[in-house]
């Protein structure tokens, strides 16, 4: 069966660790979509911060899509229409903040150009000492991220306001991320599985690091079976790229589902295939393969 489209998760998968897409990995998905082939970049990420590297690819020349937020809203990169899918309003986001309150972690609350973090006093002064150490000018993000406990994400959110108190939480948001060191994010997630409230939103690790947090059966996968609808692209005519928990959703039921070198255990487990690492022009490599074996 030939293949009509490829989805690629973007941090880990298709960008290295310097958030670049290698040349030759760059021309081949710019060489398939000339061939017909459709591209869909689907990422924990917002849209936002998804374009620049869309419009390197040339997505808005071949009618490329983007599945932003772990699944939040759908974005057409040639029309430039964003079909929102589902968020978090001050319902959940109250009951997700008392939930979490009771243990020593960074919350972040994502919306499409603006982050607020709050941070608890322990990791407050955790993160006010590394500031001074490294002479980060004030202006710096306080948030944490896939690396450490400082990242600066302000290429995509420009907009970013640290919170000492949960009562300042937004209003709504997209999704909700917990951070803290992977040690302590393995006793939360332990804690998690044993409680109820795991059954009431949709929870996955993106990293070591950070766990998102969006609402129920908003998720990767649920956003690329809509999208399959409405492009009437069946799932073995697909070829997903991953390498996170939020990319499991998107490997079930797909029959070329690849998780690179890289990806966490639960990724590796839930993929029929496995390729390089990022760093490695993974994506590259398998794409080159099924090429060969006539998929194209």
């Amino acid at each position: 069966m030939t293949i009509k489209a490829i989805v690629c998760d973007m941090d880990g998968t298709l960008l290295t660790s310097d958030s670049l897409i290698d040349p030759q990995t760059l021309d081949k998905l710019k060489e398939l979509q000339k061939k017909g082939i459709k591209l869909i970049l689907a990422s924990g990420r917002s849209y936002i911060r998804l374009l620049p590297d869309a419009l390197k690819l040339d997505m808005e020349k071949h009618g490329g899509m983007v599945i932003d937020v772990n699944g939040t809203s759908i974005y057409d990169v040639s029309s430039k229409k964003r079909d929102r899918l589902g968020m978090l309003n001050s319902f959940h986001i109250n009951k997700i903040n008392e939930f979490f309150s009771s243990f020593n972690v960074e919350i972040q609350y994502s919306q499409d150009d603006t982050i607020y973090t709050y941070l608890p006093e322990e990791i407050y002064t955790l993160k006010k000492n590394i500031r001074g150490e490294m002479k980060l000018p004030d202006d710096y993000p306080w948030m944490g991220g896939m690396y450490g406990w400082l990242c600066d994400t302000r290429d995509g959110y420009p907009y970013q306001h640290m919170i000492r108190s949960l009562q300042h939480s937004p209003e709504s948001c997209n999704k909700i991320s917990i951070v803290q060191d992977p040690h302590y994010m393995s006793f939360v997630k332990e804690t998690l599985t044993k409680h109820a409230f795991i059954g009431d939103y949709e929870f996955v690790f993106s990293d070591e690091r950070k766990m998102e947090i969006t609402n129920k059966n908003i998720n990767k996968g649920n956003a690329l079976k809509a999208l399959q609808e409405k492009l009437n692209i069946l799932d073995d005519e697909l070829i997903v790229f991953g390498d996170s928990e939020n990319d499991v959703s998107m490997f079930h039921g797909r029959k070329y589902s690849i998780a690179m070198a890289n990806a966490l255990p639960l990724a590796k487990q839930s993929a029929n295939f496995h390729t390089e690492d990022h760093n490695h022009s993974g994506v590259y490599s398998m794409l080159n393969k099924f090429e060969q074996n006539g998929l194209f």
